[in-house]
């Protein structure tokens, strides 16, 4: 092979330096791409348009909108609706649990990005873990590894698919389908899942660290203070005798036992019952007593029963600007051995009582006649302003600030972003649409229908992955236009030719695997993928094994907690040491490997 000429050691020494920059961990992985990029404009090796079509290429968009997506589902509550989907199928079962956990990572990994994903299930799997009695050490670094392997099975899951769909379109013309890559994915997939559930767990830690609360656990408050059916709604018909009437001047406390938590019209988010509120006819009153009292009290007075209410439905609910919080009883405070009923505490404090727990023993049934005691714990409705002062003075003990997070709320929108999730899908996999105009109008229904703010799609956005993209995509044209590809791909044949293209891909796959260790997937994915299409023109064969081998290669980092984000995440509240990742995650290794130099050449041929 002759030398390389200027243009060739130029290139390859702006993406050495790169590499090394990369490997330092000391600078911010997009500023090093974009240096890289101008460092190749300035030498005339990229074109200016060349340079900028990162940011308009497919992946890039597509990327960009996913984040969009990821954000609006998690707003939306989507995350409330997969929790309680996998308590009804896992039940109390840890493997079970596991087992659907891991299943519905996978899932949702193939459709957004594995990071978004994580995000996503972490409060799931955090929730999950307490319910099974389950230490966050079995089940943390699991969770990682099936967002990784999930996002193999679609173009859609990892930015790495997108760039190497991208770059083997451009230099060979050939063309990979959304699922393509589900042929070899899934038995991957399915593999390790058997090997991870039945035995691996195993050589994980018990962790003895209980899980961290991310956010507030409504199920956790239902069951602490027995809410289970403790709120009824009721509509005020037009022939009531409320209708027209204050709440103070009804006396529904004395008379019946009942306590009046909200008011609000059909469909509409509910507002304090003040008392000096006039009720209307279509008015819906979420009460709060026994049950018996409060159909009674509905019968009585005209009113239309409309079933319970749970504090789920509850929080929901309740205005923008209103927060549950959790708080106790001091021995100095001045309400000891006083009732809500005497401290007319409602209208002092600005405070609705849900629940009182003594004793651990909780009741929201005549709160304002029970004398209250010290330690006693109150659940408590109010806006934050009210919240700050009481912790900054010595009536009451703010334990916990419970403001609700959308995580914790189902509502239409939580089934909304499955929708528009799954039309993304078909939408790109019939055709109808391009897959980053499939992703745009996802986006974009998404802030249409309200499941998150215009404000809220861009903060979705992780910009510097985006830019680290769209400044590294030009990466793969510099090292196809400059002659390196083929100047590294001459050598490689002209070493390995004679072993034929089963032998050369077992090679790209191995060192990738090898390179995706210290390096970023992103880098190793633009740098082998050039080289492996050019090398498969060469010798006259199908790219298309090449693509889904690398894409399944790069993936590899979880052998490690060294390159991959996602595994660095996991150790802390897993509470790894290097050695756990070795022992999960070298199967798993040796299966991917299998599958992408043996299985791939099967289903795409040479």
């Amino acid at each position: 092979m002759e030398s390389m000429n200027p243009t060739e050691m130029y290139t390859a020494l702006v993406l050495a330096i790169g590499i090394v920059f990369f490997a330092s961990n000391r600078f911010r992985m997009d500023m090093i791409a974009l240096g890289m990029l101008l460092a190749l404009v300035v030498a005339n090796i990229l074109s200016v348009e060349q340079a900028l079509s990162g940011f308009g290429a497919s992946a890039t968009i597509t990327l960009g909108a996913m984040f969009v997506i990821s954000g609006a589902m998690r707003r939306a509550g989507t995350t409330a609706l997969i929790s309680q989907w996998l308590l009804q199928l896992g039940g109390s079962s840890g493997r079970r649990l596991t087992t659907a956990l891991l299943a519905a990572t996978t899932s949702l990994s193939a459709l957004m990005s594995n990071l978004a994903t994580v995000v996503i299930m972490l409060p799931v799997a955090l929730r999950l873990s307490r319910a099974a009695n389950m230490r966050p050490g079995k089940i943390m670094m699991p969770l990682g590894l099936f967002a990784i392997l999930g996002g193999l099975i679609t173009l859609l899951g990892t930015s790495t698919n997108l760039i190497i769909a991208d770059l083997l379109a451009q230099q060979t013309n050939a063309s990979l389908g959304l699922f393509e890559p589900a042929l070899v994915a899934v038995p991957v997939v399915a593999v390790s899942l058997v090997w991870v559930v039945s035995f691996g767990q195993r050589l994980l830690p018990n962790t003895s660290e209980q899980p961290k609360r991310i956010g507030p656990n409504l199920r956790d408050l239902e069951k602490t203070y027995a809410m289970g059916n403790a709120f009824y709604r009721l509509r005020v018909r037009s022939g009531s005798d409320m209708v027209g009437k204050q709440l103070d001047a009804l006396d529904l406390r004395d008379r019946w036992g009942v306590n009046i938590v909200g008011v609000a019209y059909p469909g509409a988010a509910s507002f304090r019952p003040w008392s000096d509120l006039v009720l209307e006819a279509d008015h819906e009153i979420i009460a709060t007593g026994k049950r018996a009292d409060v159909l009674q009290m509905g019968s009585i007075h005209h009113l239309e029963p409309k079933g319970s209410v749970s504090i789920f439905e509850l929080a929901r609910l309740s205005p923008a600007d209103m927060e549950l919080a959790e708080m106790m009883i001091p021995p100095y405070s001045p309400l000891v051995g006083k009732t809500l009923e005497e401290l007319n505490f409602r209208e002092i404090y600005h405070l609705n009582v849900l629940a009182i727990l003594r004793s651990d023993k909780a009741s929201a049934h005549k709160l304002f006649d029970t004398p209250l005691m010290v330690g006693d714990r109150l659940l408590v409705e109010g806006v934050p302003q009210q919240l700050i002062a009481l912790r900054e003075g010595n009536t009451m003990v703010v334990l916990s600030d419970l403001g609700v997070s959308s995580e914790d709320l189902i509502s239409k929108r939580s089934l909304w972003m499955l929708y528009i999730l799954a039309g993304v899908v078909l939408l790109s996999l019939s055709g109808l649409l391009a897959l980053p105009i499939a992703a745009l109008l996802g986006a974009f229904a998404s802030v249409l229908l309200g499941c998150t703010s215009a404000e809220g799609a861009y903060e979705d956005v992780d910009w510097p992955i985006l830019i680290l993209v769209a400044a590294l995509l030009p990466l793969g044209a510099a090292i196809t236009d400059s002659g390196l590809a083929t100047a590294i791909g001459s050598l490689i044949s002209l070493q390995l030719g004679a072993l034929g293209p089963q032998a050369l891909l077992a090679l790209l796959v191995l060192a990738s695997a090898l390179l995706t260790q210290v390096l970023a997937n992103l880098i190793v994915a633009l740098i082998m993928a050039p080289i492996a299409f050019d090398l498969a023109l060469a010798m006259g064969v199908n790219p298309t094994p090449f693509a889904i081998a690398l894409l399944l290669a790069v993936a590899t980092a979880f052998l490690t907690p060294l390159t991959e984000v996602i595994n660095i995440m996991m150790r802390k509240p897993g509470g790894y040491q290097f050695r756990h990742y070795l022992a999960l995650n070298v199967p798993v290794l040796v299966i991917v490997l299998i599958a992408a130099i043996w299985l791939t050449p099967i289903i795409w041929p040479f």
